[in-house]
């Protein structure tokens, strides 16, 4: 139930001890896309429900969308200072 911040820019590393208990633990990571991507989905006519808006179209409902989400794997380092 703890908050660890956002990371948006690389190495997007995070210090978890302080959210660590003794026993098991659950992490959950969450992943939000590009802005990019965001801006396009919103563009295309079948978009029921648009989240943003901007006062010049940067992108087209044909825009290629980036690459976004979780491309890699997560990894638990265990440092010992």
């Amino acid at each position: 139930g703890h908050g660890l911040g956002v990371y948006w820019k690389a190495p997007y590393r995070v210090d978890i001890k302080e959210a660590l208990q003794v026993g098991k633990n659950d992490i959950e990571v969450k992943v939000t896309n590009l802005w990019i991507n965001r801006l396009i989905g919103d563009s295309r006519p079948d978009m029921k429900e648009k989240v943003t808006w901007s006062l010049y179209p940067f992108y087209n409902p044909n825009s290629q969308m980036s690459p976004s989400g979780l491309m890699g794997p997560v990894n638990i380092v265990i440092c010992k200072n």
